[in-house]
């Protein structure tokens, strides 16, 4: 290793150590009594609302101003990715920015990773939740990024199609959610859907349709992708018993299913969420962040949230999450700023202020066993802790396997134990470009 190579490894090294003694106190960095940083200008990239974050990012920029100043840019989603690769490659690329579990594989070589060294994975986890295990790289022993929210599934039901047909309340198990989405679901005389009970069953017109497929998977026992091996978590079957790939298609499934009883969508409905908004859906599945733009949708909407429902007399209980988190450029110019920053906004004050304004949960375990006093929210922070996630390797492209795999089951194109079992090797060669060499 050249003698330059070595300065480097040790100054971003020192920067990582200098910023966690700043978190953690025993620097006066946070105490505004000025530091090395110097104020140093950052810049922070997200898809995030500007008007929301501005007055976030401007009180933190006041309270640091002697260690930092961060200016925000909101980036639209479906290009996010493509213009940070371009703007780092051009070498125009935000100091830090934020990203969720589906981007974190193919992040790790672009952001610089703090060594266990500097902040241990002892800390981690016991700053943050299960879930934000996603952002550890046990191989090389370092930290992708810090979290700062989680967006679970969540069920938000109407009230409303609930007291009518003489149902007080969601259902906490599946075996409920059956039974509750058949009473729900009406038709014409021409047996078309005018009331559904339930959304699943397809996934072109279900909005979160990967979220919630990923969701019965991992309530079936499975990881989906091992965290450190970075292999399909490929559960042993025994004889005749299916596995969670398997169970999680079935029963999406039923729902699409004209002859069964428990037939309650279609292809040719509107899409999940615009057909909750308008009051003609039950139960839909939705993220935490999803709820304002539901209640300004439709302010006369009588809803709710709840946890999703549950495998009945298991132990285990669980939903799907979003995570996010903040990571930082090894390409930033300013290291020990971006540091410093970083850790401010994934520190307590900031996640919190920043969950609540987006309709998400914090992060950090101990804002989520304090809980909250918010209805709506108290379901959030359950449901956050709660929340189990998986390293995509590609979202959109693992999007099209679980779509087909679904529909080529549905169709009858293929058996369920060959569609699911072609989705698990897909993934699989997926994943084989993150191998540990």
């Amino acid at each position: 290793m050249s003698n330059f190579r070595i300065i480097i490894i040790g100054i971003f090294a020192g920067a990582a150590l200098i910023a966690v003694l700043i978190f953690a106190g025993i620097l006066p960095g946070f105490k505004g009594n000025g530091g090395p940083m110097g104020g140093s200008k950052i810049t922070l990239w997200a898809t995030f609302d500007h008007n929301k974050m501005g007055k976030l990012i401007s009180d933190t920029n006041n309270a640091n101003k002697n260690l930092f100043s961060i200016k925000y840019t909101q980036k639209k989603q479906d290009s996010y990715e493509n213009n940070l690769i371009d703007a780092l490659a051009s070498g125009t690329g935000p100091d830090i920015w934020i990203i969720s579990q589906d981007t974190a594989l193919r992040s790790k070589n672009k952001v610089f990773a703090i060594p266990f060294k500097s902040f241990s994975e002892r800390n981690f986890n016991d700053s943050f939740i299960d879930s934000s295990g996603v952002f550890l790289d046990k191989n090389n022993q370092v930290i992708i990024g810090m979290p700062i929210a989680v967006d679970p599934i969540v069920l938000y039901w109407n009230k409303d199609l609930f007291s009518s047909a003489g149902i007080a309340g969601p259902p906490k198990y599946w075996n409920e959610f059956l039974v509750y989405a058949e009473k729900l679901t009406k038709q014409d005389t021409a047996g078309n859907i005018i009331q559904s009970g339930a959304a699943l069953g397809e996934f072109r017109n279900i909005k979160n349709a990967k979220g919630i497929l990923s969701m019965l998977i991992l309530q079936g026992g499975s990881k989906i992708v091992n965290p450190v091996s970075l292999k399909i978590d490929s559960i042993e079957k025994k004889r005749n018993i299916l596995s969670p790939f398997e169970n999680a298609v079935i029963f999406f499934n039923e729902f699409s299913n004209s002859a069964k009883s428990s037939y309650s969508w279609n292809r040719a409905l509107p899409s999940s969420d615009d057909m909750f908004t308008n009051g003609s859906l039950a139960m839909y599945f939705g993220y935490a962040s999803e709820f304002e733009s539901i209640k300004k949708r439709n302010p006369h909407l009588n809803f709710d949230v709840a946890v999703v429902p549950q495998i009945k007399d298991d132990s285990f209980k669980s939903t799907f999450g979003k995570v996010y988190s903040v990571v930082i450029s090894k390409f930033s110019p300013h290291m020990q700023a971006a540091f410093s920053a970083v850790f401010k906004l994934t520190g307590e004050n900031f996640s919190k202020q920043f969950a609540e304004k987006f309709y998400m949960a914090p992060a950090r375990r101990g804002l989520l066993e304090k809980g909250s006093d918010n209805p709506i929210f108290s379901i959030f922070y359950k449901s956050a802790v709660m929340a189990k996630t998986w390293l995509e390797p590609d979202s959109q492209k693992v999007y099209e396997i679980f779509q087909n795999m679904v529909e080529s089951t549905a169709t009858g194109k293929a058996k369920v134990s060959d569609s699911t079992k072609g989705a698990e090797k897909q993934i699989g060669q997926l994943l084989k470009q993150f191998y540990v060499k």
